[in-house]
């Protein structure tokens, strides 16, 4: 256990600097635009983590997992890159000029940042794949001083808090954290990066299944706001959001973990070790462990650690939802990342989807019914049950499978799927 402490170390604060730069975003928000726009901020951030998360999944996890050097895989990979950067920035454009009422300054200043994040996290992600994590906490801290000082200084200057000062504050931190990081990442890391789809079919069967598995929780829970949205109030969906701020501590340590977890896992497949076979059930204990005991904690100052952050009261109930639903995303992360880095990226979205949609389905029949806007983590937590039962199971079950079998291209189709 200390060795798994002194390894997850710099990617849990890799994390905490990445999240509190948002942390600090949010608290900004929630405090200087009211809850109605601090809904709206909260919104576009699901769409900017959900992006990121099918960028990541498709992009940067293939960078960790598939032959990076690989010059086919390396061509596709710019390929695809490139195409997810320019529909980022339409997208980015379209939804702030929707949501917002025509709001095109808004939305080139949202849809710019979007790019730029996409780029540095693709800095984060080679250096994620290269092991080399406390590179990566200078690359975070990049990022927060560069986002933290151009959101003082607009601050200053105006006087108040604005939406597109947001967006271009976080637009500021990515610029200096992608300029770190090209003098972090080696040269032959940026090399032979000619776009081509020569191999596009051959990337695709593991991080097309990866991208949208890697998305479906930060797109649940976008769909999840929209709707406490149109079924309450965009005011609601800033009280939902204060409840989930409080315990983003949690959230940063589970982030970590799984980014050193990934890493780890491909490591030992490539390398066919077979000293990571306990690892997952060691580390699911020690997550869901520190989740409970920090989410206990958090409860007993709910309602001032609320008033704290966003200036809103958290009920304990509600704050107890969040705790819920991060452990059982705690308990499962773990067998996840084992199963990904087995490739077996497929079984891992099936399992996903039935545990988003159910939790989904739940919480659009509470508020239907006119339940309190407390049950809505609880009810995600419940669908997060069948993916922790279900990829537990496969993790186990595929210990004993030799990688070279794990690869062939017919096992997820007539071994995991029956199953899920």
């Amino acid at each position: 256990m200390r060795r798994i402490l002194a390894k997850v170390g710099a990617p849990v604060i890799s994390q905490g600097l990445t999240a509190g730069t948002s942390l600090l975003l949010q608290v900004v928000a929630a405090r200087g635009l009211g809850l109605d726009q601090y809904g709206v901020f909260a919104l576009f951030l699901s769409l900017l983590v959900s992006a990121t998360a099918l960028y990541t999944g498709y992009v940067g996890d293939s960078l960790a997992v598939l032959d990076r050097h690989d010059q086919t895989t390396r061509s596709a990979l710019s390929a695809s890159a490139l195409t997810a950067l320019l529909l980022c920035f339409a997208v980015g454009v379209g939804s702030v000029a929707v949501v917002r009422d025509g709001d095109w300054i808004g939305g080139l200043v949202y849809a710019a940042m979007l790019v730029v994040w996409l780029v540095e996290e693709t800095f984060r992600r080679l250096l994620i794949a290269r092991l080399e994590f406390w590179k990566l906490v200078v690359n975070d801290l990049a990022y927060l001083l560069g986002t933290a000082l151009s959101l003082a200084a607009w601050f200053v200057s105006s006087g108040k808090v604005t939406l597109v000062m947001l967006f271009a504050a976080m637009g500021v931190g990515a610029v200096t954290a992608v300029v770190v990081g090209f003098a972090q990442v080696p040269p032959r890391e940026l090399r032979r990066l000619s776009p081509s789809w020569a191999g596009a079919r051959a990337v695709a069967s593991f991080a097309g299944w990866r991208s949208l598995q890697a998305a479906l929780r930060p797109l649940a829970l976008l769909l999840s706001r929209l709707l406490v949205a149109n079924l309450v109030s965009l005011a609601a969906v800033g009280l939902l959001e204060a409840g989930r701020l409080v315990v983003a501590p949690l959230q940063v340590i589970i982030n970590g973990a799984g980014s050193f977890l990934l890493a780890g896992f491909a490591a030992g497949e490539r390398s066919g070790d077979g000293s990571t076979k306990t690892l997952a059930n060691r580390a699911a204990l020690m997550l869901v462990g520190v989740t409970v005991v920090g989410g206990a904690l958090m409860a007993l100052f709910a309602r001032p650690l609320g008033k704290l952050m966003t200036g809103t009261e958290v009920e304990p109930m509600l704050l107890l939802g969040w705790v819920a639903y991060l452990g059982v995303w705690a308990a499962g992360l773990p067998y996840v990342t084992e199963v990904v880095a087995r490739k077996l990226s497929r079984a891992v979205f099936v399992t996903r989807l039935i545990d988003s949609v159910a939790g989904l389905a739940l919480v659009a029949a509470a508020l239907s019914a006119g339940l309190s806007l407390t049950w809505v983590p609880w009810l995600m937590a419940l669908g997060g049950l069948y993916s922790f039962w279900r990829l537990r199971a496969l993790a186990l079950r595929t210990r004993s499978i030799e990688p070279v079998s794990r690869g062939r291209v017919d096992y997820e189709a007539t071994v995991i799927i029956p199953h899920v």
